[in-house]
């Protein structure tokens, strides 16, 4: 059926469907373009993933990440949200291939009622076929391409619905569960802090030596270069380009094209459809005929919904959507554009059959005048011109640049640039460019840093370019003990610190398990508890340190007549003593509205366990090959 809808994607019946595909690009994505050829990101069981699909969307990822970081992505944030995008696809492609292979179908009708059942592509509860159409054109896709990859996603999603769903749990796994998750234990805790060992903490002067000796590439200075550079902006390009009336009024008529609104016309009509054992002749006798009708005073809403064969417009009286040029088949619209307003016409013939039209409406097809249009055009001349000035004089910086080799000074006074400079470039950056991977890695690699080479062009972005050199480089110096002593002594204090706070803390949990009591140990060192209360295993307002140490003791541990005491190394490096005095388990009670969500959440969380299990088997057992230039 696909097949021949795509025989006959023009017309009307276009405009519905090409409409109804367009929900694809907005809420999964599409493959881009159908000449990716041989180039992959990856390939699955021989099947490839095109490179180009992949690209995109990490570029995508790069713009939300540069937001959310304000600008340059860390390396290792940026290889990580790569290698996630490539296993994304992977996975995906995986379970298509197994989707078919299992026998997953997805019908031409089910396909479209998905479509058609978004909100956000509905205009006033309806399906809106010119929103559709509208996105598909944005997006640059064909037909083939989406039906494809929404077929695909459809089938996908049968497949991990059809695996998770049939999870289940049993009230008893859900008890145990519940008893575990919803447990609560009563504990008491005080922190001994390791500040209130830090005046007595004593380091000699041996101590510092043996680990400055020890860790002598931790006191180094920073490698360093001196930096010279050129820059050219879009902005400077664009205060230079002179703007007249006549220069303005020229750039006009070139643009009037696109300052006219599409016309686009709404049209009613009546389809007299051929088929279904009505033969030609018989459905123009019955088009004249209705013809007729409408031109000695017929109702053309109540003709339509009796005559018309059209599905989609018969229950709204032929009324079909807006029609813009190069949008319908060729007689049809023909025929639609060279009618007057309330004009019927007809019988039109397409493949479908014999057409009656009334033309309801028509909007657009006015071009703005010069004075409308004037400042709108002003901005684009001068966007326009800056481009093309700051293009040739980037590419003129970059050949300049290459054929000067080891100075900028040259360059400089060829471009009329002002040399700028930033001494003490370090590997984390600095200067007005900050932490910027692209100039951090033209400074620090070798022909740059060893050779005083000048780098090649680096874009930043869309508007500004630049060329770097190393005019001096400074390798990193081994620092003396004298000028690192304070640091070090500060650092074997802190340690010593905390060693003698978890010594005391680990004397204190001795006495306590030997039978002294917790007010008694507390008393005697000087130490405020919490106080004694219950927690959870989610208790925010517990060091997770101590909560994980509450929690990690044995339920057996702890009886009525002697609570369990343990330690725990706080984040800060104090050592905290602990009571739990009582575990709870939690309760489930079978039967309510509570119980019956409970069991499932279990039964859902189950379902994404064994989907999740299913999927790493598939890759497994799949030849998975990955290419790793595919974000280069």
């Amino acid at each position: 059926m696909l097949q021949s809808i795509r025989d006959k994607i023009t017309g009307w019946f276009a405009i519905i469907f090409l409409g109804a595909i367009a929900v694809v690009f907005i809420f999964w994505g599409v493959e881009t373009g159908s000449n990716a050829g041989a180039r992959y990101a990856a390939t699955v069981n021989g099947e490839g993933i095109p490179l180009e699909l992949v690209r995109k969307d990490w570029q995508n990822r790069e713009r939300q990440l540069q937001q959310m970081m304000g600008g340059a992505i860390p390396e290792q944030m940026l290889k990580a949200q790569q290698s996630a995008i490539l296993d994304e696809h992977i996975r995906r492609q995986l379970l298509t291939d197994h989707a078919r292979e299992l026998g997953y179908r997805v019908s031409d009708a089910m396909m479209l009622q998905r479509i058609t059942s978004f909100p956000q592509l509905q205009v006033d509860g309806k399906f809106s076929p010119s929103l559709y159409a509208s996105v598909v054109q944005q997006q640059e896709r064909t037909v083939p391409e989406f039906e494809r990859e929404f077929r695909a996603t459809m089938q996908v999603d049968h497949l991990e619905r059809g695996i998770a769903e049939s999870a289940f749990a049993l009230p008893n796994e859900v008890v145990r569960r519940e008893a575990l998750e919803g447990e609560t234990r009563e504990v008491d805790y005080a922190v001994i802090p390791a500040s209130a060992f830090l005046a007595s903490a004593l380091v000699t002067e041996e101590q510092i030596q043996s680990w400055y000796d020890a860790h002598k590439a931790e006191y180094m200075t920073p490698e360093l270069a001196d930096v010279e550079y050129l820059e050219l902006k879009l902005s400077d390009a664009e205060s230079e380009v002179t703007v007249t009336d006549e220069l303005l009024r020229g750039y006009y008529e070139h643009a009037k094209e696109r300052l006219t609104t599409p016309e686009r016309r709404r049209p009613r009509h009546i389809l007299i459809a051929v088929g279904d054992g009505v033969d030609d002749a018989t459905a123009q006798k019955t088009a004249q005929e209705v013809l007729a009708k409408l031109n000695t005073g017929g109702d053309f809403d109540a003709l339509a919904k009796q005559y018309s064969k059209d599905p989609i417009s018969t229950p709204n009286g032929g009324v079909l959507d807006w029609v813009s040029r190069g949008g319908s088949m060729g007689p049809f619209e023909e025929a639609l554009f060279a009618m007057s307003k309330n004009e019927v016409r007809g019988p039109v013939k397409t493949e479908f059959g014999y057409h009656i039209l009334r033309l309801d409406e028509i909007e657009g097809g006015e071009t703005k005048t010069y004075d409308e249009a004037k400042v709108e055009l002003e901005q684009e001349y001068r966007s326009e011109n800056a481009q093309k000035i700051f293009y040739e004089r980037s590419q003129k910086l970059g050949d300049e640049s290459f054929k000067a080799l080891t100075e900028l000074t040259s360059v400089a006074a060829t471009l009329n640039l002002p040399l700028k400079k930033i001494p003490g470039f370090s590997r984390q950056g600095g200067g007005e460019f900050a932490s910027d991977p692209k100039i951090i890695e033209a400074v620090f690699q070798e022909d740059t840093l060893a050779k005083n080479e000048n780098s090649a062009l680096i874009a930043l972005g869309e508007d500004r370019a630049v060329v770097v050199r190393v005019a001096t480089h400074h390798p990193p110096v081994q620092l003396p003990v004298a000028a690192v002593r304070t640091a070090i002594e500060f650092k074997l204090k802190d340690q010593a610190a905390r060693d003698a706070a978890a010594k005391r803390g680990a004397e204190l949990v001795a006495r306590l398990e030997g039978g002294a009591t917790w007010s008694a140990v507390l008393s005697d060192a000087k130490l405020a508890s919490l106080g004694k209360r219950a927690i959870g295993r989610n208790e925010a307002s517990i060091p997770a340190p101590v909560r994980q140490t509450i929690f990690g003791i044995s339920r057996n541990a702890v009886t009525a007549a002697k609570p369990a005491y343990r330690g725990a190394v706080t984040e800060d490096g104090g050592f905290a003593i602990v009571a739990v005095s009582e575990v709870r388990t939690g309760s489930f009670v079978a039967g309510t509205p509570e119980s019956a969500a409970k069991i499932r959440q279990v039964a859902q969380a189950q379902g994404n366990q064994e989907l999740a299990a299913y999927e790493n088997e598939l890759q497994q057992r799949a030849k998975v090959e990955r290419n790793p230039k595919a974000f280069e």
